[in-house]
């Protein structure tokens, strides 16, 4: 996956269109957090995961999406927490803003200009550090 340009074509195309804002849809596990499968959250960032979703929750021009599928209860517990981190996420497992139109239904897709997630190839790893250099350099 290559991260910087499927921000920049999203950042281009909001330009172009005249659009307000993009959505980024982002996965938890093995995506922000690492993978923890005990009754115990642990809460173990990757590296600058946290200071990446900061600074996309501070944007006018991004609009967070906790995209997960962890059980319902789980998945605002975990926006919680983000919350208490500083990281903002508008909407979980949908996007109410995008309507359908005549060739389009999002009622069970959700629309999405960006998507971080481990089974989209996303490296959590390394590719954070990717997410903060193109924010810097697609700034407001």
């Amino acid at each position: 996956m290559d991260i910087r340009k499927a921000f920049a074509a999203a950042f281009i195309r909001m330009r172009e269109k005249d659009w307000e804002k993009i959505y980024v849809a982002v996965d938890i596990h093995d995506t922000i957090l690492r993978a923890c499968y005990d009754d115990e959250e642990t809460y173990d960032y990757f590296p600058l995961a946290k200071d990446a979703l900061r600074a996309m929750s501070l944007r006018e021009d991004i609009c967070l999406i906790l995209w997960s599928s962890c059980h319902p209860d789980k998945l605002r517990e975990y926006a919680r927490h983000f919350l208490d981190d500083g990281i903002r996420f508008e909407y979980l497992n949908e996007n109410p803003e995008v309507e359908n139109t005549r060739l389009q239904n999002f009622e069970e897709k959700l629309y999405m200009n960006v998507g971080l997630d481990d089974k989209f190839g996303f490296d959590a790893e390394t590719d954070w550090e990717t997410v903060c250099h193109v924010l810097r350099r697609f700034e407001v």
